[in-house]
């Protein structure tokens, strides 16, 4: 399949994904209380955990584990990311949860994205790019909510976190195979990244509420009926 040409997104992706990770992990949900170095390893586990995740499923050895240049990448962007929270610690509440609303919103469909590119790039079909791509964006994130002993982020109600990375993933793949003469990055790349973000931002700041299931009552003996 001729796919669109795709630069070191992977690189800038981890990037992106490791600053983010030390902003979550500096969280009062997430923080039990790291060291700067324990950090720094969110940072790296953040940056390069979709992309490992992603290349394991396709059968290839992760690009991280080729290229030692993620660890540097990872390393700098964690560093840059406790400086920023150092700055938005003295701001109010509100400052903090909207500048990391924002960052997950730019960083949730580049991982996405890449995921069903090389799912694409693999002979995968439509459906399974778009697996792979919601697979990619998630695991980095999954992994500090675990380490951090908090429920992982997919499965709690999230302002429309899943259905960002699959909006994401399924425009890109469905532009990349339905238009075949079209081989440039940026048209095919910035069109899904601007959907994801724009409806990501929407979701956040209408604080549009995901599906849940009304809850269950206990059974047996003084259960609420």
């Amino acid at each position: 399949m001729n796919l669109p040409s795709f630069p070191h997104v992977d690189m800038f992706s981890a990037g992106i994904n490791a600053l983010y990770g030390v902003l979550v992990a500096r969280q009062p949900s997430h923080n039990r209380g790291y060291t700067a170095a324990g950090l720094l390893i969110m940072a790296y586990f953040g940056g390069i955990g979709g992309g490992v995740v992603r290349d394991v499923l396709l059968n290839d050895v992760p690009s991280p584990l080729k290229d030692p240049t993620y660890l540097f990448v990872c390393l700098l962007m964690g560093l840059l990311g406790l400086a920023i929270y150092r700055f938005a610690e003295s701001r109010e509440e509100r400052f903090r949860t909207r500048t990391l609303a924002y960052f997950k919103s730019f960083t949730l469909p580049w991982f996405a994205i890449l995921g069903a590119h090389k799912a694409l790039d693999h002979g995968l079909g439509i459906f399974a790019a778009i697996v792979v791509g919601l697979i990619a964006t998630t695991a980095g994130g999954v992994l500090i909510d675990l380490f951090s002993g908090v429920t992982p982020e997919i499965v709690r109600p999230s302002e429309q976190l899943v259905t960002t990375a699959v909006l994401a993933s399924t425009v890109y793949t469905v532009i990349a195979v339905l238009t075949p003469g079209i081989h440039s990055f940026f048209p095919v790349t910035l069109i899904a990244v601007l959907v994801a973000f724009i409806f990501r931002v929407f979701a956040v700041r209408e604080h549009w509420p995901s599906i849940v299931p009304p809850p269950v009552h206990g059974a047996g003996p003084g259960a609420v009926t």
